[in-house]
């Protein structure tokens, strides 16, 4: 009971510094001059079908911001529907096109173009933005302004829409996190001290992302981890309020992770030393919600009230009646509306059944019951390949597998197939086995993978699936680079010299 008790307290003492911090009115910045125009780049990320991308392009071209201060980037990561030509024909536009078997991801997107400018030496800060989002025409003089207050900080998103698009257990997560944003994020802001990281849109000067070196975006767990990892280094992660990005509410996705997620983290890091800022976020991840609270309040009082206690009853009601109302001056300086009171109440069941719901045994019944299966995301893709035996090529087929992001290959050859055995991390692997078979039968696969003039170019993705030719035809420019893929084929093909080793 005692560590319960201490437990309860720490928190009912951290949530009444919040609510006394956000009695006092923030000072409103209406003219965010400064007299220094940071070179910002805007990096655009967009994957799937982005029907908001040419929206946000045009929306970001057209800032009051000096135009020879930012550069766009719109980082097309294996995009459905999308103008390419457009973009590319734009003289204001970057575009990497990325087009993968699968999507590589934000991180390794990200990564990806951090590395190509990591050179430019007159570059003072990024601006991450997924495509979905939309900015007002102030936007970057406003991140120009808190270029000056903070090394890396968050806008805040509002949702354009009404909550019934939303499924119900959707409309308790977005009233929960917009409650999270206008109390917590915000008075923690003022108070110094870091906050979640919303991958979605944030801004990071680079120089603190040099010394970071790598993004880890892969769920809202890996978010977390860099969180930490950004106050490991003293740097601590500004929410702010008065910095607006907007998006339809049917894109909504709750950027809160769940308990056990952050539980996760804990026990990772709370046996590490280091600053207060990262010691304290850590110790944050285990903020009880109010239904823990009552319970764990309530159990205190039904035993100090029958059982000897080194804390009065009176001390402990008196906690809890300050608590209850340090959640009331929260509910007050958050101005959720009337209707999002009964959502926010409800969160904490939601949180609860939650990982009820996903604890082991319970989810091998309900699977076990209902026939549940996990469902695969498969991809793939048919390319034409040759085949020689040394004296007569053949026309084969190729289909390149991905499944979960394992990678395997389908070899179809007069009707008849053959599938690798195993399953690989990257696609050229899967390749290679493939070649392996082949050569046990005196068959050589002419693809650049094999070739001996291939060199793989590293680009941030899983499969490292491009490459380039340094084949030397006649006629080819010095110093040209020549794009091709592993799978591709070409008249110049020659195989790679093997040397067997006894």
């Amino acid at each position: 009971m005692s560590i319960l008790y201490l437990y309860i307290t720490v928190f009912t003492i951290y949530y009444i510094i919040l609510a006394a911090t956000s009695i006092k009115p923030q000072k409103k910045v209406r003219d965010k001059y400064t007299s220094k125009d940071s070179n910002i780049c805007v990096a655009v990320y967009a994957t799937g079908e982005v029907k908001t991308l040419v929206n946000l392009v045009n929306q970001l071209k057209n800032q009051t911001y000096p135009k020879h201060r930012y550069t766009i980037y719109t980082i097309l990561d294996k995009c459905e529907n999308v103008p390419e030509v457009m973009l590319q024909s734009d003289l204001d536009v970057n575009v990497i096109n990325i087009n993968n078997l699968e999507p590589i991801g934000k991180s390794q997107a990200y990564s990806i173009l951090a590395e190509k400018l990591s050179e430019a030496h007159n570059l003072d800060a990024y601006v991450f933005l997924d495509a979905k989002n939309y900015v007002d025409s102030d936007f970057l003089a406003n991140v120009n302004y808190y270029l000056t207050k903070y090394r890396v900080f968050m806008p805040m998103v509002n949702y354009i829409g009404e909550y019934k698009e939303l499924k119900f257990w959707e409309c308790v997560k977005a009233t929960y996190s917009r409650y999270c944003s206008k109390f917590i994020f915000s008075t923690r802001t003022r108070l110094g001290l870091t906050n979640l990281i919303n991958t979605d849109a944030f801004v990071i000067r680079k120089e603190i992302l040099s010394k970071i070196a790598s993004f880890d975006f892969q769920d809202k767990t890996a978010e977390v981890k860099y969180t930490v990892k950004l106050a490991r280094e003293k740097v601590y992660t500004a929410f702010v309020d008065e910095l607006k990005v907007y998006t339809d509410i049917s894109n909504y996705d709750s950027r809160i992770p769940s308990l056990s997620k952050r539980l996760d983290v804990f026990r990772e890091n709370f046996v590490h030393p280091g600053n207060f800022i990262n010691q304290e976020y850590v110790y944050s991840l285990i903020a009880p919600n109010w239904l823990v609270c009552i319970l764990c309040y309530g159990l205190l009082l039904s035993h100090a009230y029958v059982f000897p206690f080194w804390v009065g009853y009176a001390t402990i009601l008196i906690s809890f009646i300050v608590l209850a109302l340090a959640f009331c001056v929260s509910l007050f300086n958050a101005k959720i509306y009337a209707k999002e009171y009964f959502y926010l109440f409800a969160y904490p069941v939601y949180s609860v059944a939650h990982i009820i719901k996903n604890f082991p045994p319970i989810r091998f019944v309900v699977n076990f019951l209902f026939n549940r299966k996990r469902r695969h995301n498969i991809e793939k893709m048919l390319t034409n390949v040759i085949v020689t035996d040394g004296k007569k090529d053949f026309q084969c087929q190729l289909e390149l597998i991905s499944d979960d992001g394992l990678a395997r290959v389908k070899f179809i050859n007069k009707g008849k197939t053959y599938t690798t055995k195993n399953n690989h991390l990257r696609m050229v692997d899967a390749i290679k086995e493939l070649s392996g078979k082949l050569n046990d039968y005196g068959l050589s696969l002419k693809v650049c993978q094999c070739c001996k003039y291939f060199q793989p170019v590293v680009d941030g993705s899983t499969n490292m699936i491009k490459g380039c030719c340094n084949c030397k035809f006649q006629g080819r420019v010095e110093g040209d680079i020549i794009p091709t893929l592993v799978w591709n084929t070409c008249p110049r093909f020659e195989e790679q010299n093997v040397v067997n080793l006894f």
